[in-house]
């Protein structure tokens, strides 16, 4: 694997970056990756999240769940402050773009176990691994390497593909968390109930 990547170009996004790109630039950014020589897709880049993510379900996909992970003791926190265990991190080898102007890394994966629209998300770290520059407006993402500034560019129906799906998940598990609150206030004015007993008449 070939981190070093020489003499680096100035990266800069201009509008033929725009070409074929389909209505807004406001989709998810989702691309392709081969990882592990997997060619894995639904990849979202997040230079939001802190950590870099495979989910379980992929890795048995690829045939690695016997893998050895390295235990971690920090849960990971989500949306909304909640708190999701990882089953551990796991290297996995990543490369970005087409010969010549492909690069290849490490990454750590936090691995977690829980239904999710993509398949793997690329944070900061991993983002900052390939010194990979995003842009949203022009859904692509670039990065240096040996033989001069390789890219990516994002799968607009793909992204939309996922976003659709996300909200279907976020409604059923509104819909299942409502109808868990409904039960719990159910059962606390049963309880309540049974603890009044009548009064005795007194003489």
């Amino acid at each position: 694997m070939d981190n070093e990547c020489g003499m680096e170009e100035e990266i800069t996004f201009g509008p033929k970056d725009l070409v074929g790109k389909q209505g807004s630039q406001d989709d998810p950014m989702v691309i392709k990756l081969d990882i592990a020589n997997f060619f894995v897709h639904k990849v979202l880049i997040d230079n939001g999240s802190s950590a870099d993510i495979i989910f379980w379900d992929v890795l048995k996909r690829m045939g690695l769940e016997d893998s050895k992970l390295d235990l971690v003791q920090t849960p990971l926190v989500g949306f909304g402050g909640s708190e999701v265990a990882s089953r551990g991190t796991i290297d996995l080898p990543v490369s970005m773009g087409e010969e010549p102007r492909r690069r290849t890394t490490m990454v750590k994966f936090l691995v977690v176990d829980t239904p999710f629209a993509y398949n793997v998300i690329l944070g900061r770290p991993g983002l900052n691994l390939f010194k990979a520059v995003v842009s949203t407006y022009h859904q692509k993402i670039k990065f240096p390497t040996k033989n001069g500034v390789g890219e990516v560019s994002c799968d607009q129906k793909e992204a939309r593909r996922c976003y659709n799906l996300s909200l279907r998940k976020g409604k059923q598990e509104e819909r299942v968390r409502k109808g868990e609150e409904e039960t719990e206030r159910k059962e606390i004015k049963r309880s309540k109930m049974e603890r009044i007993e009548p009064v005795e008449e007194h003489r």
